[in-house]
Formats: structure tokens, C-alpha cells, sequence
């Protein structure tokens, strides 16, 4: 966990009494695949996936070659920087946040680089997801272990990628984890969560089994 991280986490207003839920943004609240590979498209590039790997899935669309690793990451960075303000709502997700914040707190803890934290915090409100937004670094265990550090009501995190839920799972003992996503390109090539409880398969059904395990507890 960065500096930069610790602070904006420091600067959050959270009730220790109330449940809190901890949401990714990419694949859970926005869409990020289908729109890359649009983008992409128009710098004569197109994703080809045949494993959870972005790098080795970028290919020039004249020749089938595999992009070099500087072409990638600037096609990365170029979609960073052009369009995190307008990524597209996962269906559903605006209406089942405001659903859950009826019953928990929700944070946004998303790997977005603080160079463009603005822009998806722009992106989330203009979606009407307006919820604290912390942007991170590499693995989410420590981050979340932060926001925790003084909690003391039930805990739930949301992310697609597998690892970072195994490491939220690997820090967090008493958090719940989910794994979930909305991207149906990278579903046939997910692997495995370590230490999910959840593994929702829509939004609904996320929606359902978050306000069950809040049930059970009380």
C-alpha cells in the first residue's frame, strides 16, 4: 500500500458500528474489456483472449502479431487516460448500490491510477455511483486491512480478479470476499478465487446473497 493510498484512506468518515461493503470498479461497476477492445480497434489493434492475461492478448490487427510490450502499454495507458471518465454502468449496478447502502456502508476501492483519479470519480457520479473512491496500488489485502483497522460490524469485498481477493481473504480474515464479475469476455479464462465465500452471477443474485449473509448475522 502506498503513501498516497494510506492518506485517502485516512480521510474516509466511516462508522466502526455499521456493516461496510468494499467494491472494485472495473467489471463490477464499469465495464473495461469490451470497451478497451473497441478502443484499441481504432489504433488497428484487436483483443484476442486465450487466458487471463491482457499483455499477450493485444494483436495487430494487418499482421495477428502480438503487440510489443511498449505498444501495449500505450494502448493501455492511451484508454487510461482517453476514456476511465466515460466507461460504461454495468447493468444493474447503480440501482443495487443504492439498494445496499440501505443496509452498509460502500466503499470504492479501485486500481486506477491517482494520475486519473478524478476522471473516474467523474465517471462513478455521473452514473449515479457517488461513493468514496480510493484508488490503489498492487495487491488490495493491505488497503482493505487499512479501512478495517478500527471496524468493528460486518465486512464484505467485491472484485473480479481473483487475486486480489485471495489476497483481501489472506489479510482480512473476518471480511467476507466475492468474486464477481460482468465481463463476459474474460469469464471462459477466470481463474479460481482463493478464499471466496460469494460467487454471485449477477448483480440480482449478488444483491440477494449480501443482504442474506447480513440476515444470518443479526
Amino acid at each position: 500500500m502506498t503513501p498516497n493510498t494510506k492518506k485517502q484512506i485516512s480521510n474516509l468518515n466511516i462508522d466502526p458500528t455499521l456493516p461496510i461493503m468494499i467494491f472494485d470498479a472495473d467489471e463490477v461497476l464499469v465495464h473495461f474489456a469490451g470497451p478497451f477492445a473497441a478502443y484499441i480497434k481504432k489504433h488497428d489493434h484487436y483483443l484476442h483472449l486465450t487466458g487471463y492475461r491482457l499483455d499477450n492478448a493485444i494483436k495487430k490487427t494487418k499482421t495477428d502479431e502480438v503487440a510489443t510490450p511498449d505498444t501495449a502499454k500505450d494502448l493501455v495507458w492511451g484508454f487510461i487516460n482517453e476514456e476511465t471518465k466515460i466507461q460504461p454502468a454495468a447493468k444493474g449496478a447503480p440501482q443495487a448500490l443504492k439498494k445496499l447502502q440501505e443496509y452498509a456502508q460502500i466503499i470504492i476501492l479501485s486500481n486506477v491510477p491517482y494520475s486519473v483519479h478524478n476522471d473516474r470519480v467523474a465517471n462513478l457520479k455521473n452514473l449515479n455511483m457517488d461513493y468514496p473512491l480510493i484508488s490503489n496500488e498492487g495487491m488490495k489485502g493491505p488497503a482493505v486491512r487499512e479501512i478495517l483497522k478500527n471496524h468493528k460490524a460486518q465486512s464484505f469485498f467485491i472484485d473480479d480478479n481473483p487475486y486480489q481477493v485471495e489476497s483481501v481473504h489472506n489479510d482480512n480474515q473476518q471480511t467476507v470476499c466475492v468474486h464477481f464479475s460482468v465481463c463476459d469476455l474474460v469469464k471462459p479464462y477466470m481463474p479460481k478465487a482463493v478464499g471466496a465465500s460469494l460467487e454471485p452471477t449477477s448483480w440480482e443474485d449478488l444483491v440477494f446473497q449480501l443482504i442474506n449473509c447480513l440476515k444470518d448475522k443479526k
